[in-house]
């Protein structure tokens, strides 16, 4: 299932991933849904990049990555990853294609 934001702000793309792509989180990420229930997702889960941009420091290059919890209901969680983090690759990689 692919999902389509409804927005197109911040950058197209930026350190070999694209606006829309999906890719795979290298971390444990942790967040509320939309009803206030927090999820914890494992390495390995999926997610989208929802938002890619360029501010000032010390966040400086910021992706917003839409982590689903079940994507048939639309449900998931968003972390957003930046610079002071560390580079984005330490958290997200290419979705490797089956």
């Amino acid at each position: 299932m692919d999902r389509t934001f409804g927005h197109r702000h911040g950058l197209a793309g930026a350190e070999g991933f694209r606006l829309g792509q999906r890719v795979k989180m290298l971390t444990e990420t942790k967040g509320d849904d939309h009803e206030d229930i927090e999820h914890t997702m494992p390495p390995g889960t999926d997610g989208i990049i929802e938002c890619i941009e360029q501010l000032a420091s010390p966040q400086g290059l910021t992706f917003t990555i839409w982590i689903p919890v079940n994507e048939l209901d639309d449900r998931g969680i968003v972390n957003v990853f930046d610079e002071g983090d560390g580079h984005i690759s330490k958290f997200i990689s290419l979705k490797e294609k089956t």
